[in-house]
Parts: structure tokens; sequence; C-alpha cells
């Protein structure tokens, strides 16, 4: 499960960074949308690998919720590591040093990260159980791997 909370981890702060290099215009909209597709791809089939790569037989519950502990943990996790420290600085920081520009941004990128987090593992559980589903239909071993 470790690898899989790493692999959640990764891919969130890989989708702020793609939002965070679109939203300060260093990317252009194609090269955005492109970057964005091709690394939801990519990390989703590293997820789908991570998945499967336990050895010993499970079932799809026990899939099911091992992937959702995971996402948990970086759905909590994740933004209260962030968070916590900005919004102590902002507390301790006078208002004319204007930081609250700065942790606005910050949360709107967390939640776009984490909106993009959800629907990858979503569509990583998709292609685990279907696959898992037409192998069984077809005389293999169904979901273990």
């Amino acid at each position: 499960m470790l690898r899989l909370t790493g692999t959640n981890a990764l891919a969130m702060v890989t989708f702020a960074l793609i939002y965070a290099a679109g939203g300060s215009r260093r990317l252009t909209q194609g090269a955005f949308l492109a970057t964005l597709a091709v690394f939801f791809i990519s990390l989703t089939a590293l997820w789908v690998h991570v998945e499967r790569s336990r050895p010993g037989a499970r079932d799809v519950l026990s899939r099911i919720g091992r992937a959702v502990l995971a996402l948990l943990i970086v759905l909590v996790g994740l933004p209260a590591l962030v968070l916590t420290p900005l919004f102590a600085l902002q507390e301790s920081l006078p208002e004319e040093a204007g930081f609250a520009e700065v942790v606005r941004p910050v949360m709107v990128l967390l939640l776009l990260a984490l909106v993009l987090l959800i629907t990858m593992n979503a569509v990583g559980l998709a292609v685990v159980v279907v696959s898992g589903l037409r192998s069984r239909l077809a005389g293999g071993r169904g979901i273990t791997p």
C-alpha cells in the first residue's frame, strides 16, 4: 500500500505542477492539454502497474479497499502538509505582505490536483477490475495477477 500511496502523491504533485505551469502561461493551451493527457495516461498506467505488482491472490474487495485507503491517505495528508505551514505564515505575517495572494492559488492548485487524482484512481481501478473480469470470463485466474 505504501507504493500505491507514493504513486498517488507523485500524481498529485505532477498534476499541480502542470496546472501551475499552465496557469502562469509557461505552457500554451495546446501544450498544457497535451502534457495533461500524456501525464494522466502515464500516471494511470503506473498506478495500474503498482496495483498489480503485489504478489499473492487478492479479491476485488481487497483491491478496492487498498486503493481507497491509499487515496485517502494522500487526499488528507498532502493538503495538510502543504496548507498548514501556509496558514501559519499567513497568520504571522502582516496583511500588507500580501501573503493571501499566495495561499489562494495554492488552494486552487490542490483542489484541481485532487480532482485529477480521484479521476486517475477511478480509471485505474476500472482498468484493473475490467481486465480481471475479462480474464475470468476467458478462463483465466481472474483478478489475481
